[in-house]
C-alpha cells in the first residue's frame, strides 16, 4: 500500500493494483466475522446493485456486498446506536451493507440478512452485527425461482433465440 497525494494503491488478486482515495478507507476495529485481523477495507463499485468490500491488507480478501435498501422496507435492521466500536450516534448517517455469497449457479446466490455490516459515514468505521431473529437468514435467496426463469427468458429473447 503506497500513498500518493491523497491516493493509496491497494493490491488485489482480482483487479490488480488499484488507486483509491485515502479518505475512502473503512476501518473495522474488530474485523468482520471470521476475519478479525483484517481491519481496513475500501468499497469498489461493481455491476449495480453489487459492490466489493475489499481488504486493503489482504489482496485475496473481498466480499460482494449489496446495499440493504435493495431488500425494501421489510428489511430494516436496527442500527447499533451507541456502539463504542464505531461511535454511532443517533444523528449519524450510516450505510447498511449485506454480504452476498455468489454461487456457480447464479440462481443459488444468497445474502446474509442475519449479520449486516453497518458503516458510520461520519468516521468511516464499520461493524458487523448478528441479529438473533429467526425470521432472518444467513442464506436469503437473492432471486426467486420465478425471477430466475423470467431473466433466463429475457436473456433468450434479447439474444434472438426462441423457446
Amino acid at each position: 500500500m503506497s500513498d500518493n497525494a491523497g491516493m493509496i494503491t491497494i493490491k488485489s488478486t482480482r483487479f490488480g493494483d488499484i488507486d483509491v482515495p485515502a479518505d475512502s478507507l473503512i476501518e473495522f476495529p474488530v474485523g468482520i466475522i471470521g476475519f478479525p485481523h483484517q481491519k481496513k477495507y475500501v468499497m469498489l463499485e461493481h455491476k449495480q446493485p453489487f459492490s466489493w468490500l475489499h481488504s486493503v491488507e489482504d489482496p485475496n480478501l473481498a466480499f460482494v456486498v449489496i446495499d440493504a435498501l435493495e431488500f425494501g422496507e421489510g428489511y430494516n435492521p436496527k442500527p447499533p446506536i451507541g456502539d463504542t466500536t464505531i461511535d454511532l450516534k443517533e444523528d449519524d448517517e450510516f450505510a447498511i451493507l449485506v454480504i452476498v455469497t455468489v454461487r456457480p449457479d447464479p440462481s443459488l446466490t444468497t445474502a446474509n440478512l442475519k449479520a449486516p455490516v453497518f458503516v458510520n459515514l461520519r468516521n468511516r468505521k464499520g461493524v458487523q452485527v448478528i441479529f438473533d431473529d429467526p425470521r432472518l437468514s444467513t442464506r436469503h435467496p437473492l432471486w426467486s425461482a420465478e425471477e430466475t426463469t423470467e431473466s433466463d427468458e429475457d436473456a433468450e429473447e434479447d439474444s434472438g433465440e426462441e423457446n
